[in-house]
C-alpha cells in the first residue's frame, strides 16, 4: 500500500480526448526499436501520424483519422511484433519507466556482460544489455537499461557469490 501524499484525480478526465479512436500506443521491443521509431514509422506510413515518446519503451502515435490508426494496429498485429510487441488503442497505459543503472565493483574475474545483464534483471527487464569490452579504458563501471516499475530511484546492492566468496556490487 502506497502511504504518504496523494492527489486524488477526477475520474471523468480524458486528456487527449480529440484523438480517441485516432491513436495507439506501441511498446517498442528494446532500446534500438525505440531510437529507430522514426525512421521506422515513416517507412510504414510516411507523413501520416505523429510519433510522440511517453516514457519507458512506449511511444504515443497519432493519426487524422481512425481507420489509418486501426489499420496500422492491423498490420502490427500480423507483423508478428517486428518493431513494437503491445499495441492499443484508447486504453490507458500505466507503465514502467526506463532506469540505466550503473553497475560497479565486480571483480574483474568475473566483468562480463552476462553477469552486468544479469545484476540489471534483478531490478526489472533488461532492456538494453551491457556492452563491456575488454578494449574498455574504464573498467570500474558498465549502464544497462532495464524496465523498472514507478517509484523511486534504484539505488541497491547486489551480493554476487563467486567460490565460496561473497562480493557486494
Amino acid at each position: 500500500m502506497l502511504v504518504g501524499k496523494s492527489i486524488t484525480i477526477d475520474n471523468n478526465i480524458s486528456t487527449f480526448s480529440l484523438l480517441h479512436g485516432r491513436a495507439l500506443v506501441a511498446k517498442m521491443i528494446d532500446v534500438e526499436a525505440l531510437k529507430n521509431i522514426y525512421v521506422t514509422f515513416n517507412d510504414i506510413c510516411p507523413r501520416q501520424g505523429k510519433v510522440q515518446y511517453i516514457g519507458g519503451l512506449n511511444v504515443f502515435i497519432s493519426f487524422e483519422d481512425s481507420e489509418m490508426a486501426v489499420a496500422i494496429l492491423e498490420d502490427a498485429k500480423k507483423s508478428g511484433g517486428q518493431f513494437f510487441y503491445d499495441s492499443s488503442l484508447g486504453r490507458a497505459i500505466v507503465g514502467k519507466r526506463m532506469s540505466w543503472l550503473k553497475v560497479q565493483g565486480i571483480p574483474l574475474q568475473f566483468l562480463t556482460n552476462e553477469v552486468i545483464d544479469a545484476i540489471g534483471g534483478m531490478f526489472g527487464k533488461v532492456v538494453h544489455k551491457a556492452n563491456r569490452s575488454e578494449k574498455d579504458h574504464d573498467l570500474s563501471f558498465e549502464y544497462v537499461g532495464v524496465l523498472v516499475g514507478e517509484g523511486k530511484r534504484v539505488s541497491d546492492e547486489i551480493v554476487l557469490n563467486w567460490r565460496n566468496r561473497k562480493f557486494r556490487v
